[in-house]
């Protein structure tokens, strides 16, 4: 803010050349003794100051905004300018961080107040547009203003809008026409949020893990994101394969793409584990961040289709597949251990990978098992009745597609174990596994036991465990007994997993031994087993970054967003004296010499505080703000008719009425930027600007 208005010409003369000192007033009760005009013209001056600068050879390069010359300066801490202002103003004593924009309301506000030039200010009523046409009310507004302040201040960057309300009852219009410093310009709304997501798919031949960028609602639910997944995964297959559809095969392409949407589950993930289930019902807003109301990156997985379960009884042959899939959504997203565990006909179970390795400070043991790899999830109809075996053949399946290769030879045997399995069939001639026996007990596994990690290779070469979400410690078994995992045996036991559980696929030490392909994991020589480092992007992430409506927002954008009609509910109607639905429309009536403008990134609403990061576009020179000039009472445009001129008056624009007018013209040029980085909750401010003297921007 300093650099800004120090760099303002004629305000800065005015300070540098002790102007000032004629029109501090001491004796206003509104300001403060002229004491922030004396603090401010010391560190103008200071800025300002003439020093030795060692001429650098430099090669001239020709002036461009997006160039930033570098200038050699002394440093200057300006610490008194800081206590004064704490002293001041409280809101700005400590070290707190503080928005831009209110320090440089209250500069401009206090530095009016202690150079006004008008000693006792008259009380002036503000009257009501009551039929009088806008010039002359206008004029009044004006000349009650300069009455009370007239300061550099209000000569450079004060000017005059108009405020409209109309009823929409009786069809009364009351204006009124009040100065302003600067004006707060909204950023178009976007009712459309980016969301950033990668995608496993469930079979390897469908290809690998791919990052995608869609857009969806803000309000809607995730399942909306869902289904634009789908169809863009569905739109990329038939490209590929080259068909093009019917409005038949339209209508089976919308039903294939609900049925994909109930196939997919997202999950919150972190470092090499599954924290939660995140159902589709969830709204968007749900999904973001507290601080930056953002969309974290979300982690789709394609889960196992639900069939049908003919062992169920009869009552419940006609299960869909979307009443399962309402089920999963909303009752198998949470998760309690004890004797109240969810039972549900479709279960999931977060899946993440160990290996055993040597710790460098034992406490107790030597060994620790260490998490790697990318997890994944699996949905299982009838987890009850699902024995240790049964787990074990689908785990091995599925984990195909996130170990290296030199493990999937020993997750071959599936096919052959699986028809060495005894079987018998039910009563309609299908086949199924034999199960026998009930419940298998809790079987415990301490660090340093031999199966552990260690002693016979497994079926598959892993062994499976119910953990906590970290993977560090057993979820059934109290810390104290230092449990790694209750041990899911490979038998025809029913499994003690249940849903909502985290399994742990302990790896045998001579599998890692043998093949050496864990290691690698971490430095990203093995992308099918490091998906999350080695991520394919679609076409949808190198679109550019996204934006609202027609592609990015420019400054006109938001001066036509400023200048909208917008509905006040409860407004108080001087005409039928009652309060009334009104709406309101705001325009710019005279023009300051130098106009500023602030974009309103912070937002606050009920539900959230968030900063929009919408890349702005402003011209650098010509701004043209004659489509937000206000119209007179009889209709006439001077923003677009710079030739109007008042009837019986020779050469005097209509946008200007009086001896008091403002700018004379509508178009201005940049010279200063203010940028802030960082989040809603902190960030920091710095400063473009354009020098008077050689047309060079520089960084401040």
């Amino acid at each position: 803010c300093i650099q800004c208005l120090s760099h303002t010409p004629i305000l800065r003369d005015y300070f540098t050349s002790k102007s000032y000192l004629n029109d501090i007033n001491r004796t206003n009760p509104m300001g403060h003794e002229g004491r922030l005009a004396q603090v401010s013209a010391v560190l103008i001056n200071s800025l300002w100051k003439r020093f030795k600068q060692s001429k650098l050879p430099r090669k001239k390069q020709p002036g461009n905004p997006r160039h930033h010359v570098p200038i050699t300066a002394p440093c200057i801490t300006p610490k008194t300018f800081k206590d004064t202002l704490g002293r001041l103003h409280a809101d700005f004593s400590g070290n707190e961080q503080h928005d831009a924009q209110e320090l440089l309301n209250f500069l401009l506000a206090g530095l009016s107040e202690d150079l006004n030039r008008i000693v006792n200010k008259p009380y002036n009523e503000a009257p009501d547009s009551d039929g009088r046409p806008d010039k002359e009310l206008a004029d009044i507004w004006w000349a009650n203003h300069l009455q009370r302040e007239l300061s550099i201040i209000v000569a450079l960057f004060t000017g005059q809008y108009k405020s409209l309300l109309t009823c929409k009852t009786c069809k009364y219009e009351s204006a009124r026409f009040e100065p302003f410093s600067s004006i707060e310009v909204p950023l178009p709304e976007d009712d459309q949020v980016t969301v950033q997501l990668v995608y496993f798919p469930l079979d390897e031949a469908d290809g690998d893990a791919t990052k995608y960028t869609l857009r969806g609602r803000h309000n809607g639910k995730l399942r909306d994101v869902l289904a634009a997944l789908a169809g863009v995964i569905s739109g990329d297959e038939k490209e590929r394969v080259g068909i093009k559809a019917t409005d038949e095969e339209s209508a089976a392409g919308e039903k294939e793409t609900l049925q994909m949407v109930d196939n997919m589950t997202v999950v919150r993930m972190e470092n090499g584990y599954i924290t939660n289930i995140q159902p589709d019902s969830w709204e968007m807003t749900k999904l973001s961040d507290n601080p930056t109301c953002e969309i974290p990156l979300l982690f789709v997985y394609e889960v196992d289709p639900i069939t049908s379960n003919e062992d169920e009884s009869d009552d419940d042959d006609s299960v869909s597949t979307s009443e399962h899939s309402k089920e999963e959504r909303e009752g198998d997203t949470k998760k309690s251990h004890g004797t109240n565990k969810p039972r549900a006909k479709c279960s999931f179970l977060a899946m993440c990978q160990r290996k055993v390795e040597l710790t460098s400070n034992p406490m107790f043991h030597p060994w620790y098992q260490r998490l790697f790899g990318t997890p994944f999830i699996l949905r299982i109809p009838d987890l009850d009745g699902f024995t240790g075996r049964e787990l074990y053949d689908l785990v091995a399946k599925r984990v195909k597609r996130y170990v290296p290769l030199g493990v999937l030879h020993f997750l071959a045997k599936q096919e052959e174990l699986e028809q060495s399995i005894p079987t018998e069939t039910d009563s309609s001639g299908n086949r199924r596994i034999l199960r026998r026996g009930r419940r298998q007990k809790f079987n415990q596994t301490s660090p340093d036991a031999e199966e552990s990690a260690f002693g016979s290779i497994p079926r598959y070469g892993f062994r499976l465990r119910v953990t906590s979400r970290d993977g560090k410690r057993c979820e059934l078994c109290p810390w104290y007994e230092a449990c790694v995992g209750c041990l899911i045996t490979d038998d025809d036991y029913p499994t003690i997993a249940m849903c909502g559980d985290t399994v742990a696929i302990d790896w045998h030490l001579g599998i890692d031994v043998a093949t050496d392909c864990f290691d690698a994991l971490s430095s990203g020589a093995e992308p099918r087993a490091n998906m999350l480092t080695n991520v394919k992007k679609h076409k949808t992430c190198h679109a550019g970054k996204i934006k609202s409506g027609k592609g990015h927002i420019t400054l006109d954008d938001c001066l036509h967003a400023f200048s909208k009609e917008e509905d006040m509910d409860d407004t108080y109607c001087s005409n039928c004296k009652e309060l009334r639905t009104q709406t309101k429309s705001m325009s710019l009536w005279r023009l300051p010499p130098v106009m500023i403008i602030t974009l309103k990134r912070f937002q606050f609403t009920e539900k959230m505080r968030r900063k929009l990061r919408n890349f702005i576009h402003f011209p650098i020179e010509g701004l043209d703000l004659a489509r937000i000039i206000a119209s007179d009472s009889n209709g006439h445009d001077p923003g677009h008719d710079a030739e109007a001129k008042q009837p019986g008056v020779e050469g005097e624009s209509m946008l200007h009425p009086d001896k008091h007018c403002g700018r004379q013209e509508s178009l201005y040029d940049l010279y200063a930027v203010i940028h802030h980085q960082g989040a809603l909750a902190g960030g920091h401010y710095v400063a473009s600007l354009k020098s008077d003297t050689d047309g060079e921007w520089r960084l401040f």
